[in-house]
């Protein structure tokens, strides 16, 4: 929808000669038009003479047919709109700003960048009201200003990454090298705290999307927040979500996880005050700990990635941790399953690990048809709304039972996928000791 700046001396926002320009070698030259034409938008052009010339070039380009002088006047008087066009007249004037062929990828650019600024403004002036109503968190307003603006970036489709063999060949140096200096053991990425996981996977790698997944009770908050308390200790920034347990209680578990010989007396309320002294000593020691805790029982996808970017342009954040995936929630829209919900959620989850370059660890469900299979070992194909899941993980981490017919059934873990390494060996898993 068009913004109405009449009056606000903004003209700035609009230069009507570019915008002459873009229409009008559109309509000269159909191989600019072939090129263009898909990566624009009618809302690129402020003037709406100019925005119906643009739709009734679109519309021919749908039909498979070159635009020109003569077919755009045609279109516009069967769409109804030749004299928002100006009339034959006023299609003829912009046909005639025609520019160099050469040139019109800039003119382009600059047609973008006021876009951008009309849009950017428009969602500025929508959030004005919420700025000044003082019953709004202020957190959450500055959180929609950059959803604002982030949406604009995301859609733009006129965004290019092209780089030429010299700048990546670069780039890729650089990174080997900084593998290469950050490498301890073999660990070049965040330890996880499994010595043979991080042989497996060399530890957690920027940018990637890992997933750790499991059914009910079978300890995948636990080893999210395992993740999270290895990294934390060892100097690494952790922002940890929590959908399901309130802040007291990651506390709780990770004081536990600190004093494992405890749990069951704690859990039971038969402490001792010597146990106390331990525990209370043991929560000093994590008091420093570099780790943040998001506990909010309800979160949006772009609410969590928003917050994200801003905790991280604050502290740089080298790891995050959602507990859980199915928790989150999108933006609904008609005519959407919750897979395809699901799925935005895990797109954006993977762009988020990109644009801060760390690893992002998500907690989600296996459905109930790895309960059926002989052996109950999960697989690829057990994850809840998996298509997306599949697809965008780096790497994919199992929970199952060992020694299920025992009185003490371990925990274990199995590298379903590792998009850069090896996964683990049919029938194999990685015992674990969560307590």
């Amino acid at each position: 929808m068009k913004t109405d700046y009449t009056g606000l001396g903004l003209e700035k926002l609009y230069d009507p000669d570019i915008e002459r320009a873009v229409m009008g070698t559109l309509m000269f030259d159909p191989a600019v038009a072939k090129r263009l034409g898909p990566s624009l938008k009618p809302d690129f052009f402020y003037s709406e003479s100019i925005r119906v010339m643009f739709l009734a070039l679109r519309s021919l380009m749908a039909k498979g047919m070159e635009a020109d002088l003569l077919l755009v006047t045609q279109e516009l008087r069967a769409m109804g709109c030749l004299e928002k066009a100006g009339g034959p007249y006023g299609v003829t004037m912009v046909a005639g700003s025609v520019v160099n062929r050469a040139f019109v990828d800039n003119h382009v650019h600059v047609l973008y960048e006021l876009y951008l600024r009309r849009r950017m403004l428009s969602g500025l002036y929508k959030r004005m009201g919420e700025v000044g109503d003082l019953t709004q968190d202020v957190f959450e307003v500055i959180m929609g200003v950059q959803k604002d603006v982030e949406e604009v970036m995301e859609r733009s489709p006129l965004r290019s990454n092209l780089q030429d063999m010299k700048s990546v060949m670069k780039k890729t140096c650089d990174r080997i090298m900084d593998r290469v200096s950050r490498s301890v053991n073999g660990v070049t990425g965040i330890p996880t705290g499994i010595p043979e996981l991080d042989r497996m996977t060399g530890g957690w790698q920027p940018g990637n999307l890992i997933f750790t997944a499991g059914r009910p009770a079978m300890g995948k908050t636990q080893l999210g927040l395992k993740f999270a308390m290895e990294a934390a200790s060892r100097g690494h920034h952790v922002l940890l979500f929590t959908l399901e347990m309130m802040s007291e209680e990651v506390g709780e578990r990770l004081l536990l996880m600190r004093t494992p010989g405890l749990y069951a007396k704690v859990k039971g309320g038969r402490v001792t005050q010597k146990d106390l002294d331990e525990l209370f000593r043991r929560a000093r020691e994590l008091d420093n700990c570099p780790l943040l805790v998001d506990d909010k029982a309800y979160l949006g996808i772009d609410q969590l990635c928003a917050e994200a970017r801003m905790v991280h342009s604050r502290y740089r954040v080298d790891l995050v941790v959602v507990d859980y995936l199915q928790l989150l929630g999108v933006t609904e829209r008609a005519g959407r399953n919750r897979e395809q919900e699901v799925a935005e959620c895990s797109r954006k989850l993977k762009a988020l690990a990109r644009s801060l370059e760390c690893p992002v660890i998500v907690a989600s469900q296996l459905n109930r048809q790895v309960e059926q299979t002989y052996n109950q070992r999960p697989e690829l194909k057990h994850l809840r709304e998996s298509g997306a899941i599949e697809q965008d993980a780096d790497m994919v981490l199992m929970l199952c039972r060992v020694d299920r017919g025992s009185d003490h059934p371990k925990s274990g873990l199995i590298l379903a996928k590792n998009r850069h390494g090896e996964a683990s060996k049919p029938n194999s898993c990685i015992e674990l000791e969560l307590f």
